[in-house]
């Protein structure tokens, strides 16, 4: 262990200015995802159901097999994504902005180990432009600082990568039961995402099949994969087979996987466009088709120097899913961007790839390159300068704004809260409530009914008419007393109660 210590050091010692600039990468790649985070963070339905389980694993032991609903009806992802970010909310007292700082360092990380894998393959300065590239995005930074559960994927992804080279260079098979290992926490992050490591790293073994040593390796690779699964087995016997027939009915009864080859092709090569090209340049950029165009053209020019063995293992893994989706029908043929996440860092690693010989080969090469990193840099600075300012939505420092309002007004008196959320379940209230209100005020809201009643609410913007009915319907259970007070979004109304039923 000290003479790997002392390696680093000699290593970091030759390399000052990489490492220097390295470090510049990091430092502010860490600074955009936490700036502001306690007060621009979104807090909402899913961020509340999922503090509310991991409040209970850690004020009464409440242990689960399972965790977060996917999008697909029925079907649950596995408990890692709970027990990662337990530790954070058990730090923090309750706090969810802890479980984003948590995530935020996790995504550094994910900085860092892309920086690694591209040294490690094509040198220094392929590392350190894809750390820039992954570290400055705006979609990465704003990505990074979503407290769901794809969030962390990015990271264990690049370890499983990580592994499938360490086997290709080193033949040792060890990395293939380890890859497998962490491929099943992977798609306890983001099934619809991590599915399609599956079949990538599959071709990847056939190619390098020679370098297997024996079927034992396959099969403890298989154990390891199943390990990571062993909650939802046992939760799936516990409950009379209930995901694996949802599963069933996912595949199978609803068809999620068809060969409609043309009507879709058109309609993911558009999904595809913005997905990576905004990982360059957000939406609202007009120079995103140049960015498209460049990347297959360095990928076509460099192509020998870039597919190398570990160029090919990467295209394997970024183009497999994209051919996957081409025939996904499932969750109504919906796919989103974050589906992507898991394959972004193999799309950032070989852009920088082309990047870096175009800047070796040509004087005009080197121009070009510092141009676009300068543009780069430019524009997504300047969208994550809007997005500090403005934000994203409700934030929970205007929901604790509104509940310290209620509290202070309520004083020593009971008081129940009636509260919309559109569209789905008041969770973060529910939550917010029995972390900081408790916390804070010492009581949560009354359950039964009494006198003061305040009305707290988002706006609808989908569906207003669903929220002005429920306001109409507030007036027949209580009369205003004092009016609406608005904090980012969140608006509160003091009501006296005149029904009680």
């Amino acid at each position: 262990m000290k003479n790997r210590f002392n390696n680093v050091g000699n290593e970091i010692a030759q390399n000052k200015l990489i490492y220097f600039l390295l470090f510049l990468v990091l430092f502010f790649s860490a600074f955009f995802r936490l700036y502001h985070l306690n007060t621009l963070l979104g807090f909402w339905y899913d961020q509340g159901r999922d503090a509310l389980v991991i409040w209970d694993l850690i004020h009464y032991g409440k242990f689960f097999l399972i965790g977060p609903v996917t999008g697909i009806e029925g079907i649950f992802l596995g408990p890692f994504y709970y027990y990662l970010l337990s530790p954070f909310y058990f730090l923090g007292g309750g706090d969810p902005v802890w479980a984003a700082v948590g995530l935020c360092l996790i995504a550094v990380a994910a900085v860092f180990l892309i920086f690694y894998l591209g040294k490690k393959i094509w040198g220094y300065p392929v590392g350190l432009l894809a750390a820039f590239l992954y570290g400055f995005s705006y979609q990465q930074v704003t990505f990074s600082r979503w407290l769901a559960n794809p969030n962390p994927l990015p990271l264990f992804a690049l370890l499983a990568i990580l592994c499938l080279y360490k086997f290709i260079e080193s033949h040792n098979s060890k990395y293939i039961i380890l890859n497998s290992f962490l491929v099943g926490l992977c798609l306890q992050l983001e099934a619809a995402s991590a599915i399609f490591f599956i079949p990538s790293i599959f071709i990847i073994l056939i190619w390098q099949r020679k370098r297997i040593s024996n079927l034992r390796v396959v099969l403890a690779a298989l154990l390891a994969f199943l390990i990571t699964l062993l909650p939802q087995i046992i939760f799936n016997f516990r409950h009379e087979g209930i995901l694996l027939a949802a599963f069933k009915k996912f595949l199978i009864e609803e068809k999620s996987f068809g060969v409609s080859f043309v009507q879709v092709l058109r309609q993911r090569l558009l999904t595809y466009f913005d997905v990576f090209s905004g990982q360059l340049f957000p939406s609202q950029f007009e120079g995103r088709i140049v960015t498209v165009a460049s990347f297959s053209a360095l990928a076509f020019v460099y192509r020998n120097k870039t597919f190398s063995k570990a160029g090919k293992m990467l295209a394997i893994w970024l183009f497999v899913p994209l051919v996957g989706y081409i025939f996904y029908r499932g969750n109504h043929g919906y796919v989103w961007d974050y589906y992507f996440i898991g394959v972004i860092p193999a799309f950032i690693l070989l852009l920088s790839v082309g990047l870096y010989f175009l800047a070796k080969s040509y004087l005009i090469g080197k121009i070009m390159v510092c141009f676009f990193l300068l543009v780069f840099g430019a524009v997504n600075i300047r969208f994550l300068n809007n997005y500090f300012q403005a934000g994203m939505g409700i934030s929970l420092h205007a929901q604790k704004r509104a509940i310290d309002w209620i509290y202070k007004d309520a004083g020593s008196n009971d008081f129940n809260v009636d509260i919309y959320v559109p569209p789905q379940i008041f969770y973060s209230y529910t939550y917010l409530f029995r972390w900081y209100g408790k916390g804070k005020y010492g009581r949560e809201p009354e359950t039964k009914l009494v006198k003061n009643l305040y009305t707290l609410y988002e706006p609808d913007g989908e569906h207003p008419q669903l929220l002005t009915a429920w306001l109409a319907r507030q007036d027949t259970i209580g009369r205003i007393t004092k009016e609406e007070y608005s904090w980012g979004g969140v608006s509160v109304q003091k009501r006296e109660r005149i029904k009680y039923e």
